[in-house]
């Protein structure tokens, strides 16, 4: 009888262990191929060209929507907001998420371990963007919107609110890169 109990014991045990361990491997962050790249120049606020492997490639900031060219001046803050935090000439880590339809690598930067883009979300530069490739649900982007949006920051101090682009470019029917 002791032995049985022992042994059911230590089963509800390995059990438990069991059960506890399994969120914490289900929450582990996905593993997104990465690379150093060099920064030749941005092209608007959500897509830069870097040199990779020798090309120049056009690399779009996964997760983010900027405003459209319409939408000004914010299009051109957003613009120069990553001008600033992206110099020619820089080195990041390029975290590889997608490649689009329009041939460009989807993908999150990272400057000394730091992501790009969440300080221009966190200013009201952009747009935390999830329709898009590149799977978004392991970044903060959301909640760092949120907070740009209670504080009125950037394009959040536009009085009525400012379109959000994807509903401009389905609204007028045309194809364009995002």
């Amino acid at each position: 009888m002791a032995s049985t109990l022992k042994a059911v014991g230590r089963n509800v045990l390995f059990g438990l262990l069991m059960a506890a361990a399994f969120p914490i491997a289900m929450a582990a962050q996905p593993s997104h191929p990465s690379q150093k790249v060099t920064v030749l120049k941005v092209n608007n606020g959500q897509e830069v060209l870097v040199e990779i492997n020798g090309e120049g490639r056009a690399v779009r900031l996964a997760c983010i929507q900027a405003p459209l060219e319409q939408q000004q001046p914010w299009a051109n803050q957003a613009r120069t907001a990553l001008s600033i935090a992206l110099p020619q000439g820089s080195v990041v880590e390029m975290e590889l998420r997608a490649r689009d339809v329009y041939g460009r690598v989807v993908a999150r930067l990272l400057k000394e371990k730091t992501d790009i883009a969440s300080p221009l979300i966190s200013r009201g530069h952009v747009f935390a963007y999830d329709g898009y490739l590149g799977r978004c649900d392991d970044l903060n982007y959301p909640r760092l919107e949120r907070h740009a949006q209670r504080s009125k920051a950037g394009l959040w101090a536009v009085e009525g609110g400012l379109s959000r682009p994807w509903d401009l470019i389905e609204a007028s029917g045309r194809q364009t890169q995002p």
